[in-house]
This record gives structure tokens, sequence and C-alpha cells, in this order.
């Protein structure tokens, strides 16, 4: 298997170029800004922006995943999402899709709505029916490294060999997700969800080594907790960190950079690109 080829309902997709995958939080709970869909047009004004800067993929979240975040009920998460995945699939039908959610009974609604990629942050923490329902719909799926399941807690302790035990965690998982016929997996280092501030350091340094598990790898950066607390500096001033370990997860590597800010991310491809063509 390529590493950077996956098919997603029947379409080949390669991620040899870095792919961006541009943030639509409906969490009002977030902890960055979040959008309010007030009307069907300012939803498509706002992801045709998307997509004019950049985007290749949309991720759609209506659940804080911040450490300590209040559970919402799945009825609730629905309502939030409501019907922005088929609008913005009828509408930009090129443009990928991904459902940022855990929620099995979530998962079925976002199936049906049309969305194209499954973003479970939980580490795989869902039945093998679900794991099946997404392969039989021929979704993709983002696998994060996650040994905190469903929560999300701040770490103090840190772990002897943090890529060596993402790579059991994901060669695990891959194995039953391969037995229920799931193989078409992006994975997710999962910087900021149960590990340390050092932990992600060390994760991000080493990352170029999970290319052995020849998957698209996805980098979750944008804004992290990892880049304000190491700088003491608030989350709103966070962008040039951001782009500073996104250049470096490019460099190691990422087929695909999961931001906030899309237009500086397009800037940052177009910058490497030419290094790379000259």
């Amino acid at each position: 298997m390529q590493s950077d080829l996956i098919h997603i309902k029947g379409k080949l997709y390669r991620f040899d170029d870095l792919w961006i995958m541009a943030i639509m939080n409906l969490s009002e709970d977030s902890f960055f800004e979040h959008y309010t869909r007030k009307t069907d047009k300012s939803l498509l004004n706002h992801a045709e922006q998307l997509i004019l800067n950049g985007a290749n993929i949309i991720d759609i979240g209506a659940v804080s995943t911040r450490p300590e975040a209040p559970n919402i009920s799945s009825s609730d998460e629905i309502k939030k999402i409501g019907s922005t995945i088929s609008l913005l699939k009828k509408t930009f039908p090129s443009v990928l899709i991904s459902a940022d959610t855990f929620s099995e009974k979530t998962i079925n609604f976002v199936i049906d709505e049309g969305a194209d990629i499954i973003n479970d942050i939980s580490g795989g923490a869902i039945t093998e029916s679900c794991i099946s329902h997404i392969s039989q719909h021929k979704l993709g799926y983002i696998l994060t490294y996650n040994r905190g399941g469903k929560k999300n807690n701040v770490l103090t302790h840190q772990l002897d060999s943090i890529i060596s035990d993402a790579l059991l965690f994901f060669s695990e998982k891959l194995q039953i997700f391969t037995k229920n016929n799931l193989i078409d997996i992006i994975l997710d280092p999962g910087f900021g969800f149960n590990k340390s501030l050092e932990d992600n350091f060390k994760l991000l340094k080493e990352s170029e080594n999970l290319k052995i598990l020849e998957r698209p790898i996805l980098y979750g950066l944008s804004r992290k907790s990892m880049i304000y607390k190491t700088l003491n500096i608030s989350v709103e001033e966070a962008l040039n960190g951001t782009t500073i370990l996104n250049t470096f997860a490019a460099c190691k590597g990422a087929n695909i950079l999961r931001v906030h800010d899309v237009a500086e991310a397009r800037q940052l491809k177009t910058l490497l690109s030419s290094l790379k063509s000259n």
C-alpha cells in the first residue's frame, strides 16, 4: 500500500501534495473561535471563502474536545450540525466533508447526510458495528492516537518513548479495523489529547517514524496549548507559532494540515512547494 493513497466512496485520493483541512466549528464552547450559522446563505459564503483560501477538506464539528469540556448529548450535537453537511455537499461536491465526532448516533446521522470522512478523536473507542457501518459506506476514517478515549485530560507525566507507544497503539487499532474491512484510514498523532506538553513536542519531533505504517498522516497543531503555553501567550496570538510548527510538520512528511487559518496554511504550502521545485 502506498502511504499517500486511500479510497473514499469509491474514488482514489492521493495525498502526495500537502492538503489543507479547514476547521468549521459549530460548538460555542471551543477553545478558539466558532462559526455560528445564521442562514444557509451565510454558511455557503463562509464555506466558499474557506475553499477560495485553499481548503481541500472542511471538518465539521459540533462538540468541544478541549480538556474539561462538558458533555453534550448526541441529540444536541445532531441539532447543531443540522443540514450543514448535506448543504455543503450539494453546493460544493468536489470538496471533501469530514465530520468531527465520536458519537455513534451522530456518525450514523452524518453518513446519511453525505459526509466523506469520520474524524474520530476518541482513538477508535467506537463499536465494531459502527466501524462496519463506516466501512460499508466506503467513508474515510481518521484514527487519532489518544489512549484517553472520549475524555481529554491534561497530563503531567511523560511516557518513556511516546513514538513507540504511538506505533503500538496504531498497529493494534489497525488490526481491529482491518478485521472489520475498514482500511481507508488517515492517522492523526493526536497532539493535545491526553498527553503532556513534553510528550507533544517529542511526538512531533519523531513523527516521521509513523510513515512506516503506510497511511496518510494528518497533523492538528493549529493554535494548540503546546504553542500558547510554551510561548506564554493567548490562543488568539498563536498563529505565528502554528505556522512554525505546521512548517516543521510538513517537513516531517505531513499529508494533511488541520487548521483554523486557511489562507496562512496555503501560503506555507505555496512556499514549500517553490522550495521543492527549485
